[in-house]
């Protein structure tokens, strides 16, 4: 491996390590799913109150061949898990494939013209659900944004853009983690929704005057 293979795979590690949402590692390594699976299943639920008639789901997330990431295998499943459960719905899941200097370059955030040509190929989906952050758009992608009939919903990390379009209802749901911390006394949780609680929050349109610039 080269040098500058290695200093690409050592700055996604820090990256992916410090956003809080999709963690990787060798299998040895044990991770607490709970708060994973939590997100995947409220995540599911609340997409779910807001597709009203429509019976199509499009998940959104990285593609993990290169790199195993358990969390994101967890928030996966419990999400398609509850759908199911919930609703009579068909769901399918779009990769997106990001190396190294992809993924740094655009911030966490699926890349601009991935977006567009998932909305393109899924036009009648009921919810489109990214696991990774909403895109940077130009304004004459905007529009056609608006005039979907399907909901656009956000489960990563928060960028500070998400306000303004979650106003413009471009954005109709982002679940992100809380902006407080924790206290060092606070219990462990034991249920799904118990861990949901402390670890993230869910913002609307009508709630995204709240959220910090």
């Amino acid at each position: 491996m080269n040098k500058r293979s290695i200093r690409g795979t050592i700055a996604l590690l820090g990256f992916l390590s410090a956003s809080g949402f999709l963690l990787f590692s060798r299998r040895e390594s044990k991770i607490e799913l709970g708060p994973y699976q939590a997100l995947g299943a409220v995540a599911a639920e609340e997409t779910i109150k807001r597709m009203g008639a429509m019976d199509q789901i499009v998940i959104v997330a990285q593609d993990t061949r290169e790199f195993e990431m358990p969390a994101l295998a967890a928030q996966l499943k419990t999400f398609r898990a509850t759908a199911r459960k919930n609703a009579k719905v068909t769901i399918e899941l779009e990769h997106i494939v990001m190396d190294a200097m992809t993924m740094m370059s655009a911030g966490g955030r699926i890349p601009a013209e991935q977006f567009l040509r998932i909305l393109e190929k899924h036009p009648k989906a009921g919810a489109i659900v990214l696991f990774l952050g909403f895109p940077q758009l130009a304004n004459r992608d905007f529009d056609a944004l608006q005039q979907r009939a399907g909901k656009i919903v956000v489960v990563a990390g928060y960028r500070a853009d998400y306000q303004e379009l979650l106003k413009r209802r471009i954005i109709d749901l982002a679940i992100v983690p809380r902006f407080d911390s924790l206290s060092e006394t606070t219990r462990k949780p034991k249920t799904l929704r118990e861990w949901f609680e402390q670890e993230y929050v869910i913002v609307s349109p009508e709630t995204a005057a709240a959220l910090p610039r």
